[in-house]
């Protein structure tokens, strides 16, 4: 491309996981030599000739994605969650520099569900396991009547530990002991160690679930706040595609400070029932 200066420059731009390009439209032979396309992206921070790229128009007009899209819970929402004066502190000087998915540590359970990558249910007699691509991740919910293990706070997992049973014919789920290093959701909403997340799958056609997620951390919120989702079966012949952090990852050593929410201003909520 050509610079300021009207003279060439050369650029690298950054695309989302193989396997989300894939899923946008991406093919090995989507870009020729000599093809001109328009990018929309971000630029490094550091001022290195480096962009994100969100989306791009191809030669041909074509205009596909070049990222995942972002997942905000206050969205779906429909508001901020219920923060204490500590939890709206933390969401108004996050940094999404720290993203911990940018440095490759694992999605909790809550991000693993609302970022834009499919899963796998594989349901047994006595648990139900989750395989993400996301991450190539999996979770377990345990059916056989066990409890949380004691030590669960002492040894966290960055999935956190799953009970379930069900009622009628809806699975409940009770999470616990959950890496207070994840994330809710790329946004940037954060939660401690006492996290406790409440989740409930209930099949409502023969090819839509809806899941009910219920949040409750008296560190970052006053009161429990829940989300719902509706996931759609995939089409016949869909598969989990490989997901490797690690491989060609350009944007660490890029990152730089950026706080988005420094002009947030909280208003506290009152709890239910005071």
């Amino acid at each position: 491309m050509k610079g300021t200066s009207g003279k060439p420059a050369t650029w690298a731009i950054e695309g989302g996981a193989p396997n989300t390009l894939y899923r946008a439209g991406w093919r090995k032979d989507s870009l020729k030599i000599g093809d001109v396309v328009t990018v929309h992206g971000y630029l490094a921070r550091d001022g290195h000739k480096l962009a994100n790229m969100r989306d791009a128009i191809l030669a041909d007009g074509r205009p596909v994605l070049g990222g995942q899209q972002d997942a905000d819970l206050s969205v779906a929402l429909g508001s901020q969650p219920p923060f204490t004066d500590f939890g709206a502190e933390r969401w108004r000087t996050v940094d999404t520099a720290k993203d911990p998915t940018g440095h490759c540590l694992p999605v909790g359970p809550s991000r693993g569900f609302t970022a834009p990558f499919p899963f796998l249910l594989v349901q047994g007699a006595d648990t139900v396991s989750i395989l993400f691509e996301y991450q190539a991740i999996w979770r377990a919910i345990y059916l056989d009547g066990r409890g949380h293990p004691e030590d669960v706070a002492e040894y966290p997992y960055f999935m956190g530990h799953s009970v379930g049973h069900w009622e009628g014919d809806t699975l409940v789920v009770d999470t616990t002991g959950i890496d207070e290093r994840s994330w809710l959701d790329t946004a940037g909403h954060e939660h401690s160690a006492k996290l406790r997340l409440t989740e409930r799958f209930q099949k409502k056609t023969a090819d839509t679930m809806q899941w009910t997620a219920t949040y409750d951390d008296p560190v970052y919120f006053t009161s429990p706040w829940s989300i719902t989702r509706t996931f759609t079966r995939g089409k016949p012949g869909d598969r989990l595609l490989p997901y490797t952090c690690n491989e060609n990852n350009k944007d660490v050593e890029h990152l730089r400070t950026h706080q988005p929410n420094l002009d947030y201003k909280h208003t506290p909520v009152k709890p239910k029932g005071n």
